[in-house]
């Protein structure tokens, strides 16, 4: 009789671990068998990299398996891509070399990386922050068809609009300032403008930046003039794709000049060119550039993030996000971003 019950025992303990194994999703099951998986993304949920491992620019586990473990495990098939994969041509040439430290090439489409170095890297951003900053404030409810002033508070030096403390435009031009030419001062006015304190604006751009799983982005204030705003090459192609789809920010940042003129002061009239030179450099001329932010200190170099397509193409069906961080000089940041996004045009077929 015990050994009846023991054995019935061991039946309904088996028939659980079975009905845990089959609650287990196919990724996690190829998780769970896979001990080089498990040293290269933790936590319970999306197990996000692990900085330094194995993961190397990748964000998470889901992220590996929609850039390499569809194409090995047949059960991945839902991660593959739904775009059109790029195919990496036969007589595909080596990489371009550029100035950049770090970058990173991926086709919009897709997703897939089609070129990378160092892009798992920490580096300072610069003002490509401003991108988190404007997407957040936007998404807070920022009222686009509001009126804003600069205030003394929201001066932190470098690239500024000259203007007196009270001096007041639209929210729209102040959002175009800080985007086009890269004001720190409009950014924080931006960022005052959803009614959160600086601290508390810093606050809420890490906490986005951890929902979405960017474990190597950190921010300290919202202009990206501080060294303490880093993330990679990676990450940043992640939230810039993300902040290009918000149709104020991709106009802005696709814009090549705005004008502003503030609304208390008639002698306050400018246009402004924007800092992004491949919206109008003749250089440029065979790309097309639908949004892009450049970002730049003495310690980072230069940056930039652009999403572009050759202008041959009517339908953007080649669209690149190119991210490049620490350039060294803006004309070799734009030279950098066309010769990788070329190299990608001329190695991959769609």
């Amino acid at each position: 009789m015990k050994k009846i019950i023991a054995l019935a025992s061991f039946v309904i303990f088996g028939a659980s671990l079975a009905g845990s194994a089959l609650a287990l999703s196919p990724l996690e099951a190829i998780y769970a068998a896979r001990p080089d998986l498990q040293k290269a993304f933790a936590g319970t949920e999306r197990h996000e990299a692990i900085a330094g491992s194995a993961a190397g620019f990748l964000i998470n586990l889901e992220d590996w398996a929609g850039q390499y473990g569809w194409r090995t495990y047949a059960e991945l098939a839902s991660y593959k891509p739904a775009g059109v994969v790029p195919m990496k041509s036969a007589r595909a040439g080596a990489v371009p070399k550029v100035s950049a430290a770090k970058y990173i090439v991926i086709d919009d489409a897709s997703g897939e990386i089609l070129a990378a170095n160092k892009a798992g890297e920490s580096w300072p951003i610069a003002s490509i922050t401003k991108l988190m900053t404007t997407g957040l404030a936007l998404d807070s409810g920022l009222d686009v068809g509001g009126v804003g002033d600069v205030k003394t508070s929201d001066e932190v030096g470098g690239a500024r609009l000259n203007v007196a403390a009270g001096t007041k435009f639209t929210v729209r031009d102040l959002l175009a300032a800080t985007l086009v030419g890269s004001a720190n001062n409009a950014a924080n006015a931006v960022a005052r403008l959803t009614g959160l304190a600086k601290a508390d604006f810093v606050k809420a751009m890490n906490a986005r930046a951890a929902k979405l799983g960017l474990v190597q982005t950190q921010f300290v204030d919202p202009t990206g003039i501080e060294l303490g705003n880093v993330s990679t090459a990676r990450e940043v192609a992640y939230f810039a794709k993300k902040a290009f789809d918000n149709e104020n920010i991709r106009r802005f940042t696709g814009s090549s000049r705005i004008h502003l003129a503030a609304l208390n002061d008639v002698n306050y009239v400018r246009d402004i060119a924007s800092t992004n030179w491949m919206l109008y450099n003749s250089a440029y001329d065979d790309v097309y550039v639908t949004a892009g932010k450049t970002g730049f200190l003495n310690e980072s170099g230069w940056n930039a993030v652009v999403q572009l397509h050759p202008m041959s193409d009517k339908d953007s069906r080649r669209s690149l996000t190119v991210v490049v961080l620490g350039a060294e000089s803006r004309r070799a940041s734009f030279d950098d971003v066309a010769v990788l996004a070329r190299g990608a045009w001329g190695n991959f077929s769609w």
